[in-house]
């Protein structure tokens, strides 16, 4: 019995290790599935800078402009918080801050900080 053991060993590669093998590579895969980061692509290929808030929390202007001037910034555009314009806006599904600089413009929800428009043009169709 121990000639046969010794001869399955020397085997190497089984059954079994295909199986552990296969199980560690979806398991690796999932794993960069749930904590891959979330990107979200406009329709027209620009990468959308998403914060993380609650979707009750309300944002203030102040973090809004934050949030605008890193956006403005991945679109190619440096701009200073204080030279932003800022306005709020009434929608049928709530308020949201529209901001503009010398170039671009972006619309932020509210209630859970979202970024919904990019120079009037949906993030999401």
């Amino acid at each position: 019995m121990r000639v046969t053991m010794a001869k399955k060993r020397k085997k190497g590669f089984n059954f079994y290790t295909f199986a552990i093998i296969l199980c560690i590579i979806i398991i690796l895969a999932s794993l960069w599935v749930i904590f891959r980061p979330d990107k979200l692509i406009t329709p027209y290929g620009l990468e959308v800078i998403q914060e993380k808030f609650s979707k009750n929390e309300e944002i203030s202007e102040n973090e809004a402009r934050k949030l605008a001037v890193k956006q403005f910034e991945k679109m190619g555009e440096n701009v200073a918080q204080d030279s932003l314009e800022v306005i709020k806006l009434q929608r049928d599904d709530g308020l949201y801050y529209y901001i503009s600089s010398e170039k671009n413009t972006l619309e932020i929800r509210i209630k859970g900080g979202e970024i919904t428009r990019i120079n009037a043009v949906p993030v999401k169709e």
